[in-house]
């Protein structure tokens, strides 16, 4: 089960870029919060704070326990607002969700042993990061581990291999791979392709030459005749 963050959110009286940015200059960030039996209302939130709710372990699928004055909600963080080069939150809404009622969420793909092909040669190539499921917002999993530690060149696993429980409604398609071990591309200098083209070339060009060179007239039998 997911463990709850506690957060307060505090109610803001307005929605003006001058108000979130005065807040932000005060270390606040300016958020919505919205959903499961609470109407849209602009509220704001400690940056530390959530700085340190979206880092736990859940990482940006933490179950909040958001408080706004007098009542508490669940909720996700979603549609975070970044700064393009600090990265610290501009905004965030806060989606209020109800303990009974699936949540559509992206859960991260962890790989865990070591596999008997990479050491026949191969290497392990992750091909799917991240799987979206359904399910309760208690139940949401930190991360999806699947076991390579059997895998040989050639083997490869899928989203249908990865191991779920029974509640949880996988929503990518069963068959995308996830992991395969394959054997590592040989890659040819640049300098040894280009002298073998230039010989094929060179070849091609004495072979179209010898071709189209003109027989000998003969003429030796022309004076015999």
């Amino acid at each position: 089960m997911a463990d709850q963050v506690a957060l307060a959110a505090r109610p803001r009286p307005g929605k003006g870029k001058g108000e979130a940015r005065a807040l932000r200059r005060e270390g606040k960030v300016p958020a919505v919060a919205y959903g499961a039996g609470l109407e849209a209302i602009p509220v704001w939130v400690d940056a530390l704070e959530l700085y340190h709710a979206l880092h736990t372990d859940a990482g940006e699928n933490a179950i909040i326990a958001l408080s706004i004055g007098d009542g508490a909600h669940l909720a996700l963080a979603r549609d975070l607002q970044r700064h393009p080069v600090r990265r610290d939150v501009l905004h965030v809404d806060f989606v209020t969700v109800s303990r009974t009622v699936k949540v559509t969420v992206e859960v991260p793909i962890v790989l865990r042993g070591e596999a008997p092909g990479v050491d026949e040669g191969g290497i392990a190539e992750q091909s799917h990061y991240a799987l979206q499921i359904e399910v309760l917002p208690l139940e949401v999993p930190d991360q999806l581990v699947v076991d390579i530690s059997e895998m040989s060149i050639g083997d490869v696993k899928r989203v249908a291999d990865i191991s779920l429980p029974d509640e949880v409604a996988v929503l990518d398609h069963l068959e995308t791979p996830v992991v395969s071990i394959v054997v590592p591309h040989l890659e040819v200098p640049e300098e040894e392709v280009e002298g073998e083209e230039a010989e094929a070339a060179e070849a091609e060009d004495e072979g179209a030459t010898a071709e189209e060179a003109p027989e000998p007239t003969g003429a030796g039998d022309e004076d015999a005749g």
